[in-house]
């Protein structure tokens, strides 16, 4: 009896796992809010020489409707980006839905740092901004359906490359991982 419940129970837990990894699949960043006057940071552990795209929306907060709403074409974000050094690799305003870039060249902690360019916006968002952010990384960051239409590749083309790129970002996360265990050991 023991033997056919571990079969039932196997043969249930695989639809409940592609169910998750569907739902995990789907999942596309967050979102928070931050007043006028507020930064956000996030910190993202990233390999050296390894790309990384982020993109955000913003929306301002209705009173009269208690709802957010898409931003006025006026209001802004500030991305800065600073390497585990400190220094900073990207500092750029951009407009209230926008996509930043930057490839990394030291290995480790880079802060991700956003906040708004108004000033005026407690007379028309209450003072709340909700942002929502999607934050790619390595191979993650390439759009393969439009390098293949560059490129002009087959499906196999398409798919060699693609596994080519997540084995060199392997090889890059392990040698960033061998690096910071001979930090922390040595």
């Amino acid at each position: 009896m023991a033997g056919v419940w571990a079969g039932r129970r196997r043969a249930m837990g695989l639809p409940a796992l592609l169910l998750l990894a569907l739902c995990a699949a789907s999942a596309r960043g967050l979102y928070f809010h931050i007043g006028e006057t507020e930064k956000r940071c996030f910190i993202e552990e990233i390999p050296d020489e390894t790309m990384v795209i982020g993109n955000y929306r913003t929306q301002m907060w209705d009173k009269q409707k208690e709802v957010f709403l898409p931003s006025t074409p006026g209001l802004g974000m500030h991305v800065e980006v600073k390497d585990p050094e400190g220094k900073v690799v990207l500092s750029r305003q951009y407009g209230s839905e926008g996509r930043f870039t930057f490839t990394s060249h030291t290995p480790g902690d880079h802060q991700i740092c956003l906040h708004s360019n108004s000033t005026r916006m407690a007379l028309f968002a209450g003072g709340r901004l909700r942002v929502h952010l999607d934050i790619q990384v390595g191979e993650h960051a390439n759009n393969y359906p439009e390098i293949a239409a560059k490129d002009k590749l087959t499906e196999l083309q398409l798919r060699a490359r693609q596994l080519l790129d997540q084995v060199e970002q392997i090889q890059k996360e392990q040698d960033y991982q061998r690096v910071r265990a001979c930090h922390v050991l040595g």
